[in-house]
């Protein structure tokens, strides 16, 4: 028997050994489902940051194998389609002039030419250039809430969860937010989001202007400033909104 058939033989050996093995891995991964439910104890500290507890987040997440595939693919999704898909060039025949032939065909020596709108010509049109396009891609439902709610839980350890800010943000101030950050253990420099629910004017005015501070309703959240953030600040009552939306038994599932 020659040295290829050898080869084949042995790498079919190995293939047959491995099926067992992958099987077994699916047929686990089915009757576990690509889902866990995770619970973890977050900081939850008042208004003025002078009394600490704990909260609860309980949320349904992808299993540890998936969830970071899972999560990259909602990013890509959700930065792609930021893309406006405006940038548009002027091609050859769009670029003003260049209607006259420059120049006679033969006798003069040059290359010839039929209009100095060319692309090889200052001021001429763009070849292949961009044009408006739709960038948009799609992903599932539950892929999208089962990504985030993974994205909100990895988050749990830069966590703090606060008093509604509603009750005790009347004007909008950046001061008083920059002062309530700082008091809620937001250091100097760091980027927060802010998450809260149903939240009044004044609270958005009070955020808005803040350089490294995003506030967001709880139904406009965004994954990538949820990963993207130093601390995950987040309102009581948003909190609770969370865990009975994104829970295991949560509306996120229907």
């Amino acid at each position: 028997m020659s040295s290829v058939s050898l080869s084949l033989s042995a790498r079919s050996a190995v293939a047959g050994a491995k099926v067992p093995v992958r099987r077994a891995r699916a047929a686990a991964a089915k009757a576990t489902g690509p889902v866990d439910v995770l619970a973890a104890a977050v900081e939850k500290v008042s208004f003025d940051g002078a009394t600490k507890s704990t909260a609860d987040l309980t949320l349904k997440t992808a299993r540890a194998d998936v969830a970071k595939g899972l999560v990259h693919k909602y990013v890509v999704m959700v930065r792609q389609n930021a893309r406006r898909g405006t940038a548009s060039t002027l091609t050859k025949s769009e670029v003003r002039g260049g209607g006259r032939k420059p120049f006679n065909q033969k006798g003069t020596g040059n290359a010839r030419a039929g209009s100095i709108r060319s692309p090889l010509k200052p001021g001429g049109g763009v070849s292949f250039g961009p044009k408006p396009k739709d960038w948009s891609i799609k992903m599932n439902k539950k892929e999208r809430r089962l990504a985030m709610a993974t994205a909100i839980q990895s988050a749990a350890g830069s966590m703090i969860v606060v008093d509604d800010l509603g009750a005790n943000v009347s004007v909008a101030k950046t001061k008083t937010m920059a002062n309530a950050l700082k008091a809620w253990g937001v250091e100097e420099g760091e980027k927060a989001y802010v998450i809260t629910k149903d939240a009044s004017d004044a609270v958005k005015l009070s955020t808005r202007n803040m350089a490294k501070v995003v506030q967001s309703d709880i139904s406009h959240l965004n994954v990538y400033d949820v990963l993207n953030a130093d601390k995950v600040v987040v309102e009581e009552s948003a909190l609770k909104y969370i865990n009975d939306f994104y829970g295991a038994e949560g509306g996120a599932w229907a």
